[in-house]
């Protein structure tokens, strides 16, 4: 249970951080790219946005890698779906991780579509806040490792090393969106602080229902 409540309480923690960040960006704001006004201009003005068309793809790349383990999981739970004829009896993990896939999805249509808090440094037509990329390949990433871990319990070194591999793909994300010229800082931080939120509170309420359901 301990475990549990520190997962959500992480959760909560770190959308709370991402929303105040979000209400930050409203200080200090000025036109530091020829783009548009972005908030808490002088911290994003530590570093030159220019394009890098590479690092961009690099980091496009590194987004669908991080689709596999979605996909994997999907054609899981279809197969359980159909062994077991009945929605409710496909495993707990995957049923929220489908959830919360469909609330990634609805946020990044919200953010890049509608909600448009910042605008890309070099380009004042699309939504910047926060980097959907680094956002899906946190969560993704280390949802992959949480469902490796749960379902290979033979192999304590693979989970690790599927952990090891999340991590590094998820920095060199954050790294390329804003060495790229495609992000601001703050908007990769903010990426940063939703994906974490979106791991922890899905496999946080995951173990909740578990326990519940063995009571």
């Amino acid at each position: 249970m301990k475990k549990i409540n520190t997962y959500i309480a992480i959760g909560i923690g770190t959308f709370f951080l991402f929303v105040l960040l979000m209400i930050l960006l409203n200080v200090d704001k000025n036109n530091i790219t020829g783009s548009g006004l972005v908030g808490l201009s002088h911290f994003n003005n530590i570093v030159k946005y220019e394009y890098k068309e590479n690092l961009d793809k690099m980091s496009d790349i590194l987004l669908y890698l991080s689709f596999i383990p979605v996909i994997v999981a999907g054609i899981l739970g279809i197969i359980q779906l159909v062994k077991r004829k009945s929605l409710f009896k496909v495993d707990k993990e995957l049923l929220v991780f489908g959830i919360a896939l469909v609330l990634t999805i609805i946020l990044w249509l919200l953010f890049d579509k509608a909600l448009k808090i910042n605008v890309r440094p070099l380009n004042p037509n699309e939504g910047s806040f926060p980097s959907t990329h680094v956002l899906i390949t946190i969560f993704f990433s280390l949802s992959c490792f949480n469902l490796l871990k749960r379902y290979n319990t033979g192999s304590k070194v693979f989970n690790y090393i599927a952990l090891g591999i999340a991590i590094v793909i998820s920095i060199i994300v954050v790294i390329t969106r804003v060495a790229s010229g495609m992000h601001y800082i703050t908007d990769v931080i903010g990426g940063i602080f939703l994906g974490l939120s979106f791991y922890f509170l899905t496999f946080g309420i995951i173990d909740l229902i578990k326990i519940n359901n063995k009571q």
